[in-house]
C-alpha cells in the first residue's frame, strides 16, 4: 500500500468522531486517569492514521470497516466491526480462564461474523488496528 495519505487529518478526525457517536463510545478524556489517557491517545492516533491511509473507513451505520494491508496477513478481505451485543460477551464463556487472547478473538469473531482464527492470522498493523477497534468497542 502507498505511504501517501488518501484522507487529510481533519477529515480523518471528523470520521473518527462519527464512529464515536454512532457507537455511543465514552471517550471523554476529562474522566480518564493518566494510564487510560495514554492508552486512548495511542489507540485514537493509530486509528486516525489508518483512516488517513484509507484502510479504515466507516459505513453508513458508523461501523468500522478495516481492510488488512500487511502482505503477510492471511485475511485480505474487509472486516466489518458491528456493535457489541450480549452475545459478543458470551463468546468469551467458551474459553478457559486465563486464555485472554482467545477470549478477545472470540469476541472479535462474534462482532465481525468471522471465525476467531481470522485474527490469529493477521500480522503487524492489521492485528493492531483490529485490537484498537476492539478496545474502543469494549469500553
Amino acid at each position: 500500500m502507498s505511504n501517501e495519505n488518501k484522507v487529510d487529518i481533519k477529515s480523518a478526525e471528523v470520521e473518527f468522531e462519527r464512529f464515536v457517536e454512532a457507537m455511543d463510545l465514552d471517550v471523554d478524556t476529562a474522566d480518564m486517569d493518566t494510564e487510560d489517557l495514554t492508552a486512548f491517545k495511542k489507540t485514537k492516533n493509530r486509528l486516525i492514521r489508518a483512516i488517513q491511509k484509507g484502510s479504515l473507513v466507516f459505513n453508513e451505520d458508523g461501523e468500522a470497516v478495516y481492510t488488512p494491508v500487511n502482505a503477510k496477513s492471511k485475511h485480505t478481505e474487509a472486516i466489518t466491526f458491528h456493535e457489541r451485543t450480549g452475545a459478543s460477551l458470551m463468546a468469551m464463556d467458551s474459553k478457559k480462564k486465563g486464555h485472554d487472547v482467545a477470549k478477545t478473538y472470540a469476541v472479535l469473531g462474534n462482532m465481525t461474523g468471522l471465525h476467531q482464527s481470522t485474527f490469529a492470522g493477521l500480522v503487524g498493523i492489521d492485528v493492531k488496528i483490529c485490537e484498537a477497534i476492539f478496545a474502543l468497542l469494549m469500553d
